[in-house]
């Protein structure tokens, strides 16, 4: 890994995930790079006075000042430590805006807010989330609205016994190992059945095998609720980072930014969520 991409909308409550960006950056020794994508309101009669290109020059100058005086004041001299870059964009979609940016610049990773009503373009709402989930050939992770950069001691990944997860955790060991975390592996199945148990023992031999990364142990719950099991094990295992393979429809990740389940997620889920793309991952690795 050598760039992580984190797109702001320079709010007040995109704040904390910025910090969370760059405290990352820094563990892992790679580049952070700040986007802001910003669009250019229409004007009537306004190219009789001044033509549209200097309209659109100014307007850069004006977003990345923005943005260069906001990473500033909430990143302060430390900034200086490492390679943060400072970019901006102007698109009439967010989303294409920052998928563009981080193709261009060949980004290993983006970090974006969750939802915040107080964003004025909707930049961190879950739809933003479900979009670079489906379209971005690198993992997405969504930092909780005032979550505090901490060390990453225990990370909770979900699988569902497919040879891409071995994909995802590989990648994902870039992320752990820096941090020394300890990784748990895990599967929520609404059946108690020795079909499941053997998937699991066959899964664990295969990771094992494959992924040189000794701090990692496998659990298999039983529960009819996911969701709830989910929420429940991450808190009781006082998990730190969460992540999930996305599986097309079928995936847990995209149900968790279902939107009549945002609101339900944003109460419970108060830790980072980090999304690998099964169909991406396969074409990129």
């Amino acid at each position: 890994m050598k760039t992580i991409l984190y797109p702001t909308d320079c709010s007040e409550h995109s704040i904390s995930a910025l910090q969370y960006a760059y405290s990352l950056s820094t563990r892992l020794n790679v580049d952070l790079i700040v986007l802001h994508v910003y669009d250019i309101p229409s004007f009537p009669g306004t190219s009789m006075i001044r033509s549209l290109q200097q309209i659109e020059k100014n307007a850069f100058e004006e977003h990345k000042n923005l943005l260069k005086a906001y990473c500033e004041k909430h990143l302060g001299p430390q900034s200086d430590k490492i390679d943060v870059r400072i970019e901006v964009v102007k698109n009439l979609s967010v989303t294409d805006g920052i998928l563009s940016k981080a193709k261009e610049l060949f980004v290993d990773m983006v970090v974006i807010g969750m939802k915040d009503e107080h964003s004025t373009r909707g930049l961190l709402t879950g739809d933003i989330a479900k979009e670079l989930i489906d379209k971005s050939s690198c993992p997405i992770l969504v930092v909780p609205k005032s979550f505090k950069a901490e060390q990453i001691k225990r990370i909770v990944y979900a699988t569902d016994f497919e040879e891409s997860d071995i994909r995802a955790i590989n990648r994902l060991i870039e992320v752990a190992q820096p941090y020394e975390s300890k990784i748990n592996v895990i599967h929520i199945s609404a059946k108690d059945s020795e079909d499941e148990k053997s998937k699991m023992a066959w899964f664990k031999e295969l990771v094992l095998q494959k992924i040189k990364y000794k701090n990692i142990e496998f659990d298999l719950i039983i529960s009819d609720n996911i969701y709830e099991k989910l929420r429940s094990y991450l808190t009781n295992l006082k998990a730190d980072l969460v992540v999930m393979l996305e599986r097309e429809d079928a995936g847990l990740f995209k149900k968790l930014f279902h939107r009549d389940l945002v609101k339900q997620v944003e109460t419970h889920t108060d830790i980072p969520l980090l999304s690998f793309n099964k169909a991406k991952l396969l074409t990129t690795m």
